[in-house]
């Protein structure tokens, strides 16, 4: 496995240097590895992604933009940290934390705008709705709310960040998933989900600013290439509608719809680790108005999984064991 692991950072390395990523976005970027089943009852799980993203073309409806007499580009490095606990055998806390160490935007003619630090911090509760082991079929609703805990109406050399380069969204948002999963044959499964996002309006310094609803709709493959090492195939569309700002104004260039192919290899290892690569390739993009599209992206994911009822098991074992 020691072959897979270096291999997956030469990829990793190599796209990431060709520049292969997303735009900067308000907020946490959606991470595809997130959504999951709920956890079993005192398990814990801890994970830790990387993301990398460069985007540089600008699109109106569902075609690439010319109309603009300068050029933009952006990027963006970002970690997230994820923590799952396994409160009973039917509900899971999650919770989850961004940091930016950067969202670049480059304008021609102009010196880059750049910000960076704390991004939102989420907290959900996921629910086992419905779990059957022999038809390898499960149910997981989960409600949440991010928090804007990170800088916004963040300056720099006293110039003010557009909203698109704040590190923190600037606003609570609720949210709802549905998350459904079925074994199909011995190693395969499918699996999906559908989310809803409703941010509260924004009243800072600077902004006075409201996100549109969004709505994300994803389906996966899984398939177990060998004992260690699986592949996932997703395909997800996201969906923003139009932001407004004061007395109800339409934002006429905000709101997109975009569907993704995210392909994604896991390797396991000893003692319940993870390390996952996997990419967002825009299928299919449209955007209200004029705005810089989506790129590609590519991440990293390491993850460790405990099981603390296994664990107490294989002690109190181990005690019986000496006793005899």
């Amino acid at each position: 496995m020691t072959r897979i692991t270096i291999l997956l950072f030469c990829v990793f390395i190599i796209i990431g240097n060709r520049s292969f990523a997303q735009c900067c976005a308000s907020g946490n970027p959606f991470i595809s590895d997130a959504e999951q089943p709920a956890l079993q009852s005192r398990v814990l799980t801890s994970a830790l992604t990387y993301r990398y993203s460069h985007s540089e073309q600008f699109y109106h409806d569902d075609s690439p933009s010319n109309d603009l007499k300068f050029s933009q580009t952006s990027n963006v490095n970002y970690a997230e940290l994820q923590l799952a606990y396994g409160v009973t055998k039917w509900l899971t806390v999650m919770g989850d934390l961004g940091y930016f160490f950067n969202k670049t935007l480059h304008t021609e003619g102009q010196e880059p705008m750049r910000g960076y630090g704390l991004g939102d911090a989420a907290l959900y509760m996921k629910f086992n709705l419905y779990s059957s082991a022999k038809a390898r079929f499960t149910i997981s609703p989960s409600i949440g709310m991010k928090f804007p805990i990170g800088v916004f109406d963040q300056e720099v050399d006293n110039v003010k960040l557009p909203i698109s380069v704040q590190p923190s969204s600037g606003s609570l948002k609720y949210l709802a998933t549905v998350f459904i999963s079925k074994g199909i044959a011995k190693k395969m499964a499918l699996a999906g989900f559908v989310s809803y996002e409703y941010a509260q309006l924004i009243e800072s310094e600077n902004f006075y600013y409201q996100y549109g609803q969004q709505w994300i709709g994803a389906i996966y493959f899984n398939y177990k290439i060998i004992k260690n090492l699986s592949l996932d195939l997703q395909v997800r569309n996201e969906n923003r509608a139009r932001a407004a700002r004061e007395n109800n104004e339409i934002v006429e260039s905000s709101g997109y719809n975009v569907t993704y192919f995210t392909p994604q290899l896991t390797c396991s290892f000893k003692y319940n680790w993870y390390l996952s690569a996997f990419g967002d390739i825009p299928l299919y993009k449209y955007y209200n108005g004029i705005q810089m599209s989506v790129g590609y992206a590519l991440s990293l994911r390491l993850t460790k999984k405990i099981d603390f009822i296994t664990i107490q098991a294989r002690r109190q074992a181990k005690k019986t064991a000496r006793h005899d």
